[in-house]
């Protein structure tokens, strides 16, 4: 009971503010030394690190703790509120009353390890949040419905009771920030519904904009409110895009961190660049981020020996795509694309794989038809096939002074940029190396395709010429153009030597005067959509001489004359000087040897119909006026032959004619009668009989007999018989053995023989003309004193001025030097070579 003595004597206390300012320190003493000796040590728990899973526990007891001590240290002074008084005491008691509760709360914040108790409430608030979202929500529905609904909530209860022991003031707010961010880190972003959107191709990144602002950002102003006692705070505008900006940056960080699995599955994976494009226009410093992320995880999955060329190339074609799709200017392409042209550039086989790929056959569906998966990129090949024949005309660009749409390189680009407007993969493959060993290479390949090619009219071979020309130095493409004219040429050539075998004539005949003039539709066309439908028949020089007979041009149109034309004379072939009575269908493909790559002289001796067509071709040849000399080349012909024995008749395609050779003279009188001893015979009577190399004969065996038309009557003898009849050798059950992984079969060992055969590889022409060149290296270094083997008057520079055959570069210079310093021809003194 408060007498009114004592209520006057409070008052008279409290209404002055040095005494008051005596009594509230006399207070405080008094509650802070029952504070320390009866409750503080109930809060010893907090001297030591919390565990996770007993912070909600530890933090009740604690709240409940303070809250009654709090309630027993103001019961007095709520005592003097109770009895009503005038409105001037009640302030005095009021005013007394806050500052001891202040004074409270700034002892409780005083006795507690902060910093730990801010990451215990911001870990309660984070799991509070994080077992709310998987409450509130279904991520099915909001899919469904391209909206995220899902809620987040708190304990708000907790909230205020944090502020009302001293807790929530500004302490409180920083674990709800830590705690928050650790959402908007992890949990928040990491759900279904922000997930990568593989279906539909679209990015979440507006997603989840839109759920922050809906339901995070009225979440945060409830909380704010609860533990401050400030109303209703109103997030400003600012802090709200601050917070989706927050979110979307931890999305697009998260993306990044596996952006080369993207890459991998581009493009199925299109929605997770568009959701890194959105991270970057948020935060675009960060761009350094995302290159160093994928550089780094590239070094570690990719650029290593165990990745597969065709497997980096098929990558890095999917990189130009991602990385054009996140920065259009190729800043980032060009920063990312470094490393892994500089591996490329330093492995052997890129440039040969990435020629044939160029030249592969593309399916409907985009698989490759016909081609080893491990020799040829898919990737390149579909973009050959959709590729257009524009030019490039990057180089020189800032000096095209008429080009309105011209723009200054970006700020951020590096030293080693080149804008170009060219945003295909071709342009980027052909930049990896120099065009003029990519030349080199493309001829090569092109060479052996243009060999082995069944389509007449080379249509595929052509458009890939002009891509070339299009795209790299056309002066450079002459040997191309020329081995297409060398193919194209031939075709005609047989049907005019043998035209009794031309079943396509009128398809491949010069068209005459008269059909081009009915080809120009009444409204006109133009020159190139007119010369494009005989553009495979005919030279342009003679069609613009033909064209000039039957058409006359008005502007940029021609249109048909309306004269009569004179009758054409009736078409005389050239006749066969001797035709073979034999069904043999004989063509020849005439080289220009000069412009081919060099190829293999396998010399062996044909069927006599064989030699009777090449010399009828060589008379037939020469009376049409040419003036060239023919050397046939054996090793690279091909025979389609069928084979008839007393059981069964074979038919087989596209065989080399070495197998045709030796199938051919085990089965000619004459070999019987100069081995009637036996029918069976051995490799080495048919490499003399023949004078075929060891290895033709042996491949021809070994051919023969997997398909079953030579067999072995005793395997271990050596000796070969044909096969008239299948039941005549009947191989034992079970004694086949298997084929382990690194055997092949016959077929297998055929094709690499013919592939081998066709052109000779740069290795091969090296060890040959080697003599050659190092005796011109020791003449050169005799008469001009010492040279480098680099530079444009080194070794190398000299050797390909002088020597046209001489198509290498400075490794195989250093060989040829290496190989003379072993005899002792030369020396070398630092960098320079001499004679000795």
């Amino acid at each position: 009971h408060v007498s009114p003595d004592i209520e006057d004597a409070m008052h008279q206390l409290c209404q002055h503010p040095r005494t008051q300012k005596d009594l509230l320190a006399w207070y405080a003493n008094e509650t802070g030394v029952h504070f320390r000796k009866h409750v503080l040590p109930k809060l010893s728990s907090w001297q030591q690190p919390v565990p996770r899973a007993e912070a909600q526990s530890l933090l009740a007891k604690t709240i409940g703790l303070l809250g009654e001590a709090q309630e027993y240290y103001l019961r007095e002074p709520l005592t003097f509120l109770e009895k009503p008084s005038d409105p001037t005491r009640v302030a005095a008691y009021q005013d007394f009353q806050i500052k001891t509760i202040e004074r409270l709360h700034v002892r409780v914040r005083q006795s507690l390890p902060l910093s730990r108790l801010q990451d215990t409430m911001a870990s309660l608030f984070y799991q509070q949040m994080k077992d709310s979202l998987r409450d509130n929500g279904n991520p099915e529905v909001c899919l469904k419905r391209k909206e995220c609904q899902c809620s987040l909530d708190v304990e708000f209860l907790l909230l205020v009771r944090l502020r009302q022991i001293g807790l929530g003031g500004a302490q409180a707010e920083r674990a709800f920030a830590q705690a928050m961010h650790s959402l908007l880190k992890k949990a928040a972003i990491e759900r279904r519904c922000f997930q990568v959107d593989w279906s539909g191709q679209t990015t979440v990144m507006p997603m989840l904009r839109k759920w922050v602002e809906a339901y995070v950002t009225p979440f945060v102003n409830r909380s704010l409110a609860a533990l401050t006692g400030n109303g209703a705070p109103t997030m400003s505008e600012m802090d709200a895009a601050r917070f989706a900006s927050i979110a979307v940056a931890n999305l697009g960080r998260r993306r990044t961190a596996t952006i080369f699995d993207y890459v991998k599955s581009w493009p199925a994976s299109t929605s997770a660049f568009l959701d890194i494009q959105e991270y970057l226009a948020c935060m675009p410093h960060d761009k350094v981020l995302v290159c160093d992320s994928f550089i780094k995880q590239a070094k570690t999955r990719l650029l290593h020996a165990g990745a597969s060329t065709t497997e980096i190339l098929s990558i890095y074609a999917n990189v130009i795509h991602s990385f054009r799709l996140l920065d259009a200017r190729g800043v980032l392409l060009e920063k990312v694309a470094h490393p892994l042209r500089s591996y490329l550039r330093g492995r052997e086989d890129t440039v040969a794989i990435i020629a044939a790929s160029f030249l592969a056959d593309v399916g409907p569906d985009g698989t490759l038809i016909n081609a080893d998966a491990e020799k040829v990129c898919a990737d390149i090949s579909n973009e050959v096939s959709n590729s257009a024949l524009n030019a490039m005309d990057n180089e020189h660009k800032t000096l095209r002074y008429d080009d309105m749409d011209w723009t200054p390189d970006p700020i951020d680009a590096g030293p080693d940029y080149k804008a170009s407007k060219s945003e295909d993969v071709l342009a980027y493959v052909l930049g990896l190396f120099d065009p003029e060993d990519f030349i080199k290479e493309v001829t090569t390949v092109l060479a052996q395709h243009l060999l082995q090619a069944s389509d007449p009219e080379y249509v595929k071979e052509i458009r890939l010429v002009e891509l070339f020309k299009s795209r790299l130095d056309a002066t450079k493409l002459q040997a191309a153009e020329v081995m297409l004219k060398d193919v194209h040429d031939s075709v005609s050539l047989n049907k005019r030597i043998n035209p009794a075998r031309d079943t396509t004539r009128a398809h491949t005949e010069p068209p005459t005067p008269r059909e081009i003039q009915a080809g120009i539709p009444d409204e006109g066309t133009t020159l190139h959509s007119l010369y494009t439908r005989y553009e495979g028949r005919m030279k342009p020089a003679q069609f613009h001489a033909a064209l000039k007979l039957v058409a006359i041009k008005r502007q940029d149109l021609y249109f048909a004359k309306r004269t009569r034309l004179p009758p054409e004379p009736p078409h005389t072939p050239i006749p066969a000087p001797t035709a073979p009575k034999d069904p043999l269908d004989f063509r020849v493909q005439v080289l220009s040897s000069f412009f081919w790559p060099q190829m293999r002289a396998n010399g062996f001796a044909l069927p006599p119909s064989f030699q009777e067509r090449e010399e009828s071709f060589q008379h037939a040849f020469a009376r049409l006026g040419n003036q060239r000399k023919l050397h046939f080349r054996h090793a690279l012909a091909r025979v389609d032959l069928r084979l008839e024995l007393e059981d069964r008749t074979v038919e087989q395609k596209d065989v080399p004619v070495w197998r045709a050779s030796v199938i051919n003279a085990l089965a000619s009188p004459d070999w019987e009668t100069d081995h009637s001893e036996t029918s069976e015979t051995t490799a080495e009577q048919l490499i003399s009989h023949l004078q075929m190399d060891e290895e033709l004969v042996l491949d021809s065996l070994a051919f023969w007999t997997a398909e079953r038309i030579l067999y072995q009557p005793l395997p271990t003898s050596g000796l070969y018989a044909i096969l008239e009849r299948l039941d005549m050798d009947v191989p034992p059950a079970n004694t086949q053995p298997l084929k382990t992984q690194d055997q092949k079969s016959p077929h297998d060992a055929g094709d690499a023989l013919l592939s081998s055969a066709l052109v000779t590889s740069q290795t091969s022409l090296l060890h040959a003309n080697a003599p050659m060149f190092q005796a011109f290296i020791a003449n050169m270094l005799r008469n001009g004193g010492p040279k480098e083997v680099g530079g444009m008057m080194g070794i190398t520079g000299m050797l390909r001025m002088v020597l046209p055959a001489f198509t290498f570069g400075e490794a195989e210079t250093a060989w040829l030097l290496e190989g003379m310093e072993g005899r002792g021809e030369v020396r070398r003194r630092g960098e320079e070579w001499s004679v000795v």
